[in-house]
């Protein structure tokens, strides 16, 4: 399902440009290389949270984690557009690392917690959940990128 998921977001963001990518569709809104950058730095996110392996410092740059899109340590966003390429390959590499580790759970896997901790809260999770929100977070971001691929008027081209 993950995959089938990211082959839907893809197949709707394929006809824009890298330019398209990294404008910003509509006033006060994040551009679309933005939210695909974010469901690369959430899949990391998450995964640090399932697995409690630390995800390479490399992969986090590449993916501008928590330096674009509704960043919480100062934005630090790309000057210029990232080609095509950059977003499909980091996203490539996320997701696989994403669904190495859960190909490798047991089912008995799926009903144990983890706990995450940010700053004085601690939150527990059963890992099942993780793998489903991972799945609705994308859908739900999905959802509004084609939204707003729209609202700026970038139709496929027939």
């Amino acid at each position: 399902m993950l995959e089938d998921v990211r082959k839907e977001t893809m197949k709707g963001i394929e006809h824009l440009s890298k330019e398209q990518l990294f404008q910003i569709p509509v006033a006060g809104e994040s551009c679309i290389g933005s939210y695909l950058m974010h469901l690369a730095e959430c899949e990391i996110f998450w995964l640090e949270v399932l697995s409690g392996i630390e995800q390479p410092d490399e992969l986090k740059k590449r993916s501008y984690y928590d330096k674009w899109f509704d960043s919480s340590e100062g934005a630090d966003p790309p000057k210029n557009p990232p080609e095509l390429n950059e977003y499909i390959d980091v996203l490539k590499d996320t997701t696989k690392n994403f669904l190495d580790y859960v190909s490798s759970m047991t089912d008995d896997e799926l009903e144990k917690e983890v706990v995450w901790k940010g700053g004085d809260k601690e939150r527990r999770f059963s890992k099942k959940w993780i793998i489903y929100h991972i799945l609705e977070h994308e859908a739900h971001h999905r959802g509004q990128m084609f939204m707003l691929i729209r609202k700026a008027g970038w139709k496929k081209k027939s």
